[in-house]
């Protein structure tokens, strides 16, 4: 009994450590998430930048369309203006072809406004090009060593859970369905706490003399009377701080 004890608390650990490793890959997207916030923070100046080149173009060809129109606009004036027969229709050429030139003339030095911005933004981006790229390097190499860690990860759960697998294979099949019980049972999935000191390691609760010799005898799978947990003894580990949950 004391070698399927072993191979329990082999299975324990296994189990434990599968948990903690999975846990950590369900984590991935969140922290992976996380990492390319950061970079998206300190990368705000830049993209700022840019959106603001990016505004001042569109904006400027807006007003150049606008201005087309307002060409057009007074180039018919133009026209209207010379085929006026009489005073009444020369005015209102007249007013027309001024308000198209009022027009063009305003759109010209808004247009030239958002060139001048375009121009302004993209020189910083260009005089900053080297911290950016910096930048975009540093978070390339974070993400990179992430996502090859996460691998690894991955690969480890793979490895103890085929290990866990051969565990639990070896152990006669009574002992595997009340293992499965337990570990189904408890909360926290660890089915097994270590007697120390006269007490479950788990719930901390005395144990009763006979059920501590019992205990250290290992001949016989014996379960804490509080938690049910299958207890094991350590005697070169006596006193010291194994975990047991």
């Amino acid at each position: 009994m004391k070698a399927e004890l072993e191979q329990l608390i082999a299975l324990q650990d296994a189990d434990t450590g599968i948990r903690g490793l999975q846990a950590e890959l369900d984590s991935t997207p969140r922290r992976r998430a996380e990492i390319e916030n950061e970079f998206d923070q300190r990368a705000f100046e830049f993209k700022a930048l840019e959106d603001a080149r990016d505004a001042a173009r569109a904006a400027r060809a807006q007003l150049e369309k606008d201005l087309a129109e307002q060409r057009a606009r007074a180039e018919k004036a133009e026209r209207d203006l010379m085929s006026s027969t009489n005073s009444k229709s020369y005015e209102a050429a007249i007013r027309e072809a001024d308000a198209a030139k009022k027009q063009m003339s305003e759109l010209e030095t808004k247009i030239l406004e958002q060139m001048e911005a375009a121009e302004s933004a993209e020189k910083t981006l260009a005089e900053r090009d080297p911290e950016f790229s910096r930048l975009l390097s540093e978070r390339e190499e974070r993400l990179r060593a992430f996502d090859e860690q996460a691998r690894a990860r991955a690969e480890e759960v793979e490895a103890r859970r085929r290990e866990r697998d051969r565990l639990f294979a070896n152990l006669p099949p009574g002992i595997k369905g009340q293992y499965q019980r337990i570990a189904a049972r408890i909360r926290d999935g660890v089915a097994l706490a270590e007697a120390r000191n006269g007490s479950c390691s788990a719930c901390f609760i005395a144990l009763r003399p006979q059920v501590m010799a019992e205990v250290r005898r290992g001949e016989q799978i014996v379960t804490c009377d509080n938690c049910n947990r299958i207890l094991y003894y350590h005697p070169a580990a006596h006193g010291s701080t194994v975990s047991a949950s």
